[in-house]
C-alpha cells in the first residue's frame, strides 16, 4: 500500500548486533539493551536515518502529524549562515529554539540565565546545523541532582543532516558498551556523563542522542521549542496530584476544580526543566495552530475513539484539538465520505480553548465536534475505517525506512 502510494522502502537490516556489544568492567548495556525502553535495540533503527541518500532526513513516529511546513529547519540546514538567505533563517529559526537550548549555549546550564532575543541572534548566527530534536522533560524529577541537565531526546522526530561518519560514530558509541548503571544523572549512563536510568530508553535513542548532541556534538545539534515541534499536550510543571514528579498531570480547568476535594484540587509546582518560569513552554495551553508538528504518545491514537466525558485538566482540551485535527486530515483524501451522525446522538461534554487560554464547556455531541462521525461511539470498535482506495493517485514521493 505505501508503495502505491508513491512511497520509496528502504528495507533495514539490525542497526546492532547485541553479540558484538562489548563488556567493560561495570557496563551494564550488552544485557539490558534488548528490553530497555519500549522497544530494546530494535529503537535503534530510527539511526538509519543518517544513511538515508538526501542533503535532509526527517524521522517520525507513525503516531505524529504534520500541521505545518518544516521550511524554516530547512532553510536553515540548506543555505550557508554567510549568505542572505541563511542569515535571514537564522532570525527566524530564534522563534522556534527551546529556551533550554539559548540557556545552555549562553550560560552552560540549561535552567540558568536568560537570553534575549538579540543575543539569542548572536548565538545562531554562524551556526552550521547537523541536527533539530526535542527532549522529553517528563522523564526527568526536576529536584534530582543532575536530572535537569541531562535529559533524553524525545525519540519520535529527528532532522537530521545524513552523514554515514556520524551515523558510524553513533553505531560504535553502542558497541563500546560504555553505558553503566544508575539513576542519579550524574555518574550514570553513556559514558558516565549523567544520561542513565532516570531517562526512558536511556540505553537506546533516548539516552544516546541525549548525550551526543549534549556532549559530542552541541556545536551543530539545537534543541527545539517543544510546544512547536513534536507537541504532546504535556504540563510544563510538575503536579501535586501525584507524588511522583515524573507522573505528567495536566493542570485543572477552572471548571473541574473544587477546594473541598483533594482529588479535584491538585496544584502546578516546579517547572520541569529546572527554570522558575517556563510558561513559554507549556504545551497542554499552546494553540494548535502555531505547531509544526503534534505528536499522540500522549494524547493516544485517534483511532482508540476515547470516551470524552473525562475532561478536567488542560492536557484533555489540547489533546481532543489534536484529534479534531487528525480526522480533519483524514476527511481530505478522496473518498473519505463523512459518516452520518445526527447531533443530538449523543449528550456529552464539549471543551473548546478559548483565545485568551480560558476553556469554554458546554454540552452536545463530542464524537461529532472532535471526529466528524469517524468515531460512532467510545472505544475502537466504534472507529470508522478508512476506505480502500487507488493510492497511486497520490503524487508526492517520500521515502520510508522498514
Amino acid at each position: 500500500m505505501l508503495s502505491l502510494a508513491g512511497w520509496n522502502i528502504i528495507p533495514q537490516e539490525e542497526q546492532v548486533y547485541r553479540g558484538l556489544i562489548r563488556e567493560p568492567p561495570g557496563a551494564t548495556l550488552k544485557n539490558g539493551i534488548s528490553g530497555d525502553g519500549c522497544c530494546g535495540d530494535s529503537e535503534l533503527i530510527k539511526l538509519a536515518t543518517y544513511k538515508l541518500p538526501h542533503e535532509i532526513a526527517v524521522h517520525l513516529d507513525l503516531d505524529t502529524l504534520v500541521t505545518n511546513p518544516f521550511d524554516e529547519l530547512y532553510n536553515v540546514m540548506h543555505f550557508s549562515p554567510d549568505t542572505e538567505e541563511g542569515k535571514q533563517a537564522r532570525k527566524q529559526l530564534v522563534k522556534v529554539v527551546a529556551p533550554t537550548d539559548f540557556n545552555r549555549r549562553s550560560s552552560g546550564h540549561p535552567s540558568r540565565g536568560s537570553v534575549d532575543e538579540t543575543r539569542a541572534q548572536e548565538l545562531l548566527s554562524k551556526i552550521v546545523v547537523n541536527a533539530f530534536y526535542t527532549k522529553d522533560y517528563n522523564m526527568v524529577q526536576p529536584r534530582k541532582q543532575g536530572h535537569v541537565e541531562h535529559v533524553g531526546v524525545q525519540g519520535g522526530f529527528l532532522v537530521v543532516r545524513p552523514s554515514i561518519l556520524t551515523y558510524l560514530k553513533l553505531r560504535d558509541m553502542v558497541y563500546s558498551g560504555e553505558f553503566y548503571s544508575g539513576h542519579d544523572g550524574i555518574t550514570s549512563g553513556w559514558f558516565k556523563s549523567g544520561y542513565g536510568a532516570h531517562i526512558w530508553g536511556s540505553m537506546t535513542i533516548q539516552g544516546l542522542l541525549g548525550h551526543y548532541f549534549d556532549h559530542v556534538d552541541m556545536e551543530h545539534s539545537i534543541e527545539l521549542n517543544r510546544c512547536r515541534y513534536n507537541n504532546i499536550a504535556d504540563n510544563a510543571r510538575v503536579s501535586s496530584f501525584s507524588k511522583n514528579a515524573k507522573f505528567p498531570r495536566g493542570t485543572l480547568i477552572d471548571q473541574a476544580r473544587n477546594s473541598s476535594d483533594e482529588r479535584y484540587n491538585f496544584k502546578d509546582s516546579n517547572c520541569r526543566d529546572g527554570r522558575v518560569n517556563c510558561d513559554d513552554v507549556d504545551c497542554q495551553r499552546f494553540p494548535i495552530e502555531k505547531t509544526r508538528l503534534v505528536h499522540y504518545t500522549y494524547c493516544k491514537s485517534p483511532t482508540k475513539c476515547r470516551d470524552c466525558n473525562f475532561m478536567e485538566t488542560y492536557k484533555e482540551v489540547t489533546c481532543y484539538a489534536f484529534i479534531k485535527e487528525w480526522f480533519r486530515v483524514r476527511s481530505t483524501l478522496a473518498g473519505e465520505d463523512l459518516p452520518h451522525m445526527e447531533d443530538d446522538a449523543f449528550n456529552t461534554n464539549v471543551q473548546l480553548m478559548r483565545e485568551d487560554g480560558t476553556v469554554d464547556v458546554h454540552q452536545g455531541n463530542c464524537y461529532k465536534e472532535y471526529t466528524m462521525g469517524f468515531c460512532q461511539g467510545s472505544g475502537r470498535n466504534n472507529y470508522v475505517s478508512m476506505k480502500h482506495r487507488n493510492m497511486s493517485l497520490l503524487q508526492d514521493d517520500y521515502t520510508i525506512i522498514v
